[in-house]
């Protein structure tokens, strides 16, 4: 058996140690801005300001689909969500994909998750049973899907309902913190060994209700973007001042990982990740929650912290996309490529000891369930198909079909994408040229599109095998 397999590596110096543990925590809904470090200035989050500067912030980190279980199974599997059938919302990931979870079990790891899957079909809050199910993960405390951060929601590993096992004062109940008491509880239990851990917060996504303690923000203080209309702002600030106060709560937890993992000496030998799903629009563009191309919902924060090997206080303008981060991982960790997946091992752009990859694009897609005569709706006007590049400057859409752009943007010069660059003469050649690399993107990856991919097909099972 290798030395990846029992879970060792050596050190330069003839040394041995433990491959790095991983602990990758996942926010659902919370935009790229909304940080101490981001533009959204308000917000409050020292402890992630700080996990920033301990290690990498990829300030260029994009999801490949901007909606929760399609981008979900993008994190999970590495390939895009027209590549697994995961299109939509509530489809149950099929068996035959290869997810970054059984990698790690079948390294000697123990695996555990933590929170909303929302990866097993349509139940809510529903139990994910052992099995292939699970995809990888020994044990699982949580649920299919749902969000009810102030009620005890979901299971424990056996299928038992946290409600059922609550106790009887449930004043000061949050999720996020049980569900953080829950996985520091699993690596205090297997400091001894390997482990890799999923942590999944529902916040900030909707509802907008934190806890008591982080209810600080009133609609009168919140600065809005720019690209807010204003007859958007009132709605604009009335769901950002409970979105703040929620990413404030969520720093609050991370900030008592941090403090476990430094108490327990884990810290120098744990890859921690922390990212989100999708963002939150929040008025900009006059669109509301996720799913759309806008940087407010395309953009996602990935801070990636792993002493003695990643640098402190790095920012990395290279470009990654969700379906990066299984290779990505898997390679910080020690652990094999796998040929399934889609995406890149950019693990070099964090790495001092290799070669920095060169990035020209990420390709993205959005509303692939949707057909191209979809009909505007009050959320988001326009929800035809839309298919993504983005390069180092610049942004391009196309929606319904690939034969004509729909925006342009110059990010370097235009930040908040307010003006369209689509049918100006002067950037015809930008716009072609970006054109006919999102078809061979297309190509590459398999991309049926304008026409839809087939969904991915339920199959539930009474029992996890």
């Amino acid at each position: 058996m290798s030395a990846t397999a029992l879970g060792v590596s050596t050190l330069a110096s003839g040394q041995e140690r433990r491959q790095p543990n991983l602990l990758f925590v996942l926010a659902d809904q919370w935009r790229s801005s909304a940080f101490g470090f981001g533009s959204d200035a308000i917000v409050r989050t020292p402890h992630f300001d700080r996990l920033a500067k301990q290690g990498a912030n990829w300030r260029r980190a994009y999801a490949a689909n901007p909606v929760c279980t399609p981008n979900r199974a993008c994190i999970l599997t590495g390939r895009y969500s027209h590549q697994t059938g995961m299109i939509k919302n509530d489809l149950q990931l099929p068996p035959t994909e290869t997810c970054w979870p059984q990698v790690f079990s079948d390294a000697g790891y123990a695996t555990h998750y933590v929170g909303k899957w929302h990866l097993d079909g349509a139940p809510k809050p529903g139990f994910v049973p052992p099995g292939w199910r699970r995809r990888g993960f020994a044990t699982f405390e949580g649920f299919n899907r749902g969000h009810q951060y102030h009620i005890p929601w979901g299971f424990d590993d056996q299928g038992h309902s946290l409600e059922e096992l609550a106790g009887s004062d449930l004043r000061d109940y949050y999720e996020p913190a049980a569900q953080t008491d829950s996985a520091i509880g699993f690596m205090r239990r297997n400091q001894d060994r390997p482990f890799a851990c999923y942590l999944s917060w529902g916040p900030p996504h909707t509802p907008f209700r934190p806890p008591r303690d982080f209810r600080r923000y009133t609609a009168e203080e919140i600065a809005l973007r720019p690209n807010v209309p204003d007859d958007h702002s009132e709605q604009a600030r009335k769901d950002l001042a409970g979105y703040y106060g929620l990413c404030e709560s969520l720093d609050h937890q991370i900030g008592r990982i941090a403090s476990f993992l430094d108490e327990s000496g884990l810290s120098e030998n744990t890859l921690v990740v922390f990212s989100s799903d999708h963002g939150e629009l929040a008025g900009s563009h006059g669109k509301y929650r996720k799913g759309e191309p806008e940087d407010e919902s395309l953009s996602v924060p990935l801070l990636m912290r792993l002493p003695g090997r990643i640098p402190a206080g790095i920012e990395l303008q290279t470009l990654i996309n969700s379906v990066d981060l299984m290779p990505t991982m898997l390679a910080l960790c020690g652990l094999p490529e796998q040929g399934s997946c889609a995406g890149r091992d950019l693990s070099g752009a964090v790495l001092p000891d290799r070669e920095t990859p060169h990035v020209e694009s990420v390709y993205c897609e959005g509303r692939v369930s949707n057909p191209s005569n979809a009909q505007p709706n009050p959320t988001n006007p326009d929800p035809r198909p839309w298919r993504s590049i983005v390069t180092a400057r610049h942004k391009l859409t196309v929606r319904g079909n690939h034969e004509a752009v729909n925006s342009l943007f110059d990010l370097q010069e235009d930040p908040y994408e307010m003006r369209n660059l689509a049918d100006v003469s002067e950037a015809n050649s930008i716009g072609g040229d970006l054109l006919a690399e999102l078809r061979a993107w297309g190509t590459v990856t398999e991309d049926s599109f304008p026409a839809r991919p087939p969904a991915a097909k339920v199959e539930y099972t009474l029992e996890g095998d």
